[in-house]
């Protein structure tokens, strides 16, 4: 089978789930973003594109729930999984609140889930795409609040922010392309079940695959 899993923070955690699961290969050059070994391979795009190669060149793929939502790939999501925990929050400087934010530039790396999120509490503000360094929006004047991951509070302290307004919670998820979990459905959901019991989500496994 084809695995997709993300360069950066989720990809040693990614790396022990498969193994785990029992897909023996060995990531052992950071050049190189494709592994194959036995059959099985490995493909290795940034976070936020894992979605897109799932679906498009992969048959299982591990993302966090924002790239997911941001992608607005059509993924068939079985297992949410123990790691890659945190937030998608609106930070701001000291003294904004989420009631200031109406006519405000706003930077994220997630405009989609940002503009989702203000229109549904009535706020119209002015979206600004930013790939990383988000941080230096309110400083540098090109924003006056960010849209980050916030996962132990230090960047954002460190550059003055607080955090006014939880979006969303995150973790990272198990997806499977839709074309795959039915051209190779015993195989999948035999997958998906020994993940399930590596990463001790069993209950959510067994609902997925129907054994019990």
């Amino acid at each position: 089978m084809k695995f997709v899993i993300p360069r950066g923070r989720l990809m040693n955690n990614s790396i022990k789930l498969l193994k785990a699961a029992g897909v023996d290969i060995d990531i052992d050059d950071e050049r190189k973003l494709i592994f194959r070994k036995n059959g099985d391979e490995i493909i290795l795009p940034r976070a936020r594109d894992v979605p897109v190669y799932t679906e498009y060149a992969g048959d299982i793929g591990i993302c966090g729930t924002d790239s997911l939502i941001e992608s607005g790939v059509d993924l068939f999501a079985p297992l949410p999984l123990n790691f890659g925990i945190c937030r998608l929050s609106i930070l701001a400087p000291d003294g904004l609140s989420i009631d200031d934010l109406e006519g405000m530039d706003i930077a994220t790396k997630h405009p989609v889930i940002t503009e989702k999120y203000l229109n549904s509490e009535g706020i119209r503000a002015n979206v600004i795409g930013l790939n990383g360094s988000l941080e230096l929006a309110p400083e540098t004047g090109i924003a006056d609040a960010i849209v980050d991951i916030v996962q132990t509070g230090e960047t954002m302290k460190k550059n003055h922010l607080v955090e006014i307004k939880k979006i969303m919670d995150i973790q990272a998820t198990l997806v499977v392309n839709r074309v795959s979990q039915k051209t190779k459905y015993d195989e999948i959901n035999k997958f998906v079940e020994i993940a399930g019991e590596a990463d001790g989500n069993r209950k959510l496994c067994e609902k997925y695959t129907g054994r019990y």
